[in-house]
């Protein structure tokens, strides 16, 4: 969401947003948006959507070409699609509480999905967070069922939800992470939502126990991102959550278009802030806030965030991405205490100094010079926004490398950078869906992306060769990534509001690759802030683990590389406590893992 929102309800209009008011305008009228160089004569005009009321006001056009020829029903498969939706028995949807009418700004941010091997046997299972209901006057808020499917492999699931523990909530959940809090080898889950944060405790029996407030966190509002990492460095698991804005479900705010009684979500300025938190894991099962001494400010309105170490001198970072206010960039000191330089870095802003409605985030290496550059995903008339990673904590917009303008007219949400053609350069998914049912400047079910790197250079827009799942809108939160059949290539789960979720098998298979999985003794037990450097068709590939990547969602934490034909595998690993090692003779075609302090030492990358 962002500052473009003002336009439709403001009681004083500052004169940036009637300039924006005029740039619409003019949008508009020139048809500009994604590819606006094809002939606009052949696009039809309307929008589709599951509410005919949208079809009869006239600001609910469509006018981008790309927007409207992706609004359509689905095209045929073709032999050389980059993705292909498998049969794999998952028929699960995400509620966001829409039909209860009360457009409240809860409905439009969830949900999310995490893709992790809870059962040990090498294949990342699934879960998705399930909503909730809102309804009512006054508004009273109800969880709906998660789901979590056990994966048996070749893209078959099974119900598993129910005898894990993980189906029911009270809470209306939002997003979700992974973790290991009590280093037992058994990846935990936290869920955020409203009015609470719910913990489950991985049993190591193929069951959860939820662990109540008073033992873990306790969070009270409504809470988006939650980010795990090693924050103090003592080699447990801290959390960072995210509490987005502070609002009263007793206050029934009419928000949309006046003149003609049209009734919307309310936009993101009319609610302040709420308080970003994290929780120091004290190695007893139980955690105490240290927010305040850990140096967070009290004014941003985080929807993403992601732990890395982003400036490369050893200790832990973290990266938030803020809804029309300046995004944050706390660089870590290593023992638990931050200094916020988001503006000082470069990061916080557009390449005009303007804050953004931003959504979600990743960090990864695009250009190939070893250091990790930030993609944000942002709202609507706003670029998606590339921060290239100049060193000592600098960054710079990246223009001219061919994702600007590509989605300007939607909202964007899930994102990564993913190698999905596995020719070692990092590509880009970006997931969009208006968070207006009516009155937005673009339809509410949107298309999605896929940009290709090419030599990193430029991006190449291939969403057109993505298969028939990009040929149609959604509306597109959440979204990760991980290799579900464990053929070497990274497919894709994406998760929409009221409509079922969509798995994608990516079908550009690697001749040869190797999957490393990072365990931490000494440091965060899923090597959250190590650098991984692995050499490929001569040159060096580096892979950044972090944590929270994406839109509330957790990705497979396996990192694929590609592996040159006659060549052995090996890489190196730089953990975030400064040792760094070497593991060779990594037999393609497999998964490995990389333990802490077994491998051979080394005193260079």
């Amino acid at each position: 969401m962002s500052r473009l929102q003002q336009i439709q309800n403001p009681p004083n209009r500052p004169f940036r947003d009637i300039l924006y008011s005029v740039v619409i305008a003019v949008l508009i009228s020139h048809n500009l948006g994604c590819d606006s160089k094809k002939d606009p004569g052949t696009a039809p005009q309307e929008a589709i959507s599951q509410d005919p009321v949208v079809k009869t006001h006239p600001w609910q056009l469509v006018t981008s070409p790309i927007a409207a020829t992706v609004l359509q029903t689905p095209r045929d498969p073709r032999p050389n699609d980059w993705f292909t939706e498998p049969d794999t028995g998952i028929d699960f949807t995400y509620h966001n509480g829409r039909e209860g009418n009360t457009f409240t700004l809860m409905e439009s941010i969830g949900g999310g999905v995490a893709l992790f091997d809870f059962d040990d046997d090498e294949l990342p299972d699934l879960f998705l967070t399930g909503g909730g209901s809102i309804q009512g006057s006054p508004i009273a808020v109800a969880g709906l069922p998660n789901a979590f499917f056990r994966n048996l492999g070749d893209f078959h699931f099974m119900d598993a939800g129910a005898n894990a523990g993980l189906a029911s909530s009270s809470n209306y959940t939002v997003g979700c992470s992974v973790c290991d809090f009590n280093c037992d080898g058994f990846p935990d889950l936290f869920v955020t939502g409203y009015p609470r944060c719910t913990f489950y405790c991985n049993r190591g029996d193929g069951t959860f126990q939820e662990l109540s407030d008073s033992e873990t966190v306790a969070n009270v509002g409504l809470h988006a991102a939650s980010v795990w990492g090693d924050f103090d460095g003592d080699g447990l698991p801290d959390v960072f959550v995210s509490g987005y804005v502070t609002f009263d479900l007793r206050e029934d705010r009419n928000c949309g278009e006046d003149l003609r009684g049209i009734r919307d979500i309310c936009g993101i300025w009319q609610y302040p802030p709420g308080t970003d938190r994290i929780y120091r894991n004290q190695g007893d099962g139980t955690f105490v806030e240290t927010t305040s001494p850990s140096g967070l400010r009290n004014d941003g309105k985080g929807l993403g965030a992601i732990a890395a170490d982003i400036d490369g001198d050893g200790a832990l970072d973290l990266y938030v991405a803020n809804d029309y206010t300046p995004n944050f960039l706390y660089l870590g000191d290593g023992r638990g205490a931050f200094q916020e330089r988001g503006l000082e870095s470069g990061a916080a802003l557009d390449s005009k100094g303007a804050p953004q409605g931003s959504m979600g985030v990743d960090f990864g290496d695009y250009d190939g010079d070893g250091r990790g550059d930030l993609f944000v995903t942002n709202y609507q008339l706003e670029d998606n926004t590339l921060y290239r990673n100049r060193g000592d904590g600098l960054f710079s917009v990246a223009d001219h490398v061919g994702l600007e303008e590509v989605c300007r007219l939607y909202v964007g949400f899930g994102t990564g950078w993913v190698d999905f053609d596995s020719d070692g350069w990092l590509d880009l998914f970006v997931s969009n869906g208006h968070v207006m049912y009516y009155t937005g400047q673009s339809a509410y079910e949107q298309p999605q992306f896929l940009f290709q790197n090419v030599g990193g250079k430029r991006f190449e827009n291939r969403s057109a060769d993505g298969g028939p799942y990009f040929s149609i809108g959604h509306v597109a939160r959440g979204g990760a990534f991980g290799d579900l059949n464990n053929d070497g290539s990274p497919d894709l789960v994406v998760v929409h509001q009221n409509a079922p979720v969509s798995i994608l098998k990516n079908q550009i298979i690697p001749t040869r690759w190797v999957s490393l999985c990072l365990h931490g003794i000494h440091s965060d037990p899923f090597g959250v802030g190590a650098v991984v450097t692995a050499r490929f068709s001569q040159r060096d590939l580096v892979r950044h683990v972090r944590g929270g990547a994406g839109y509330l969602s957790h990705f497979d934490r396996r990192i694929l590389i590609p592996v040159d034909e006659n060549q052995p595998g090996a890489c190196s690993v730089k953990w975030l406590n400064g040792k760094q090692e070497v593991f060779k003779n990594l037999r393609p075609g497999q998964t490995h893992h990389l333990i802490e302090g077994h491998g051979e030492q080394s005193a260079s990358p």
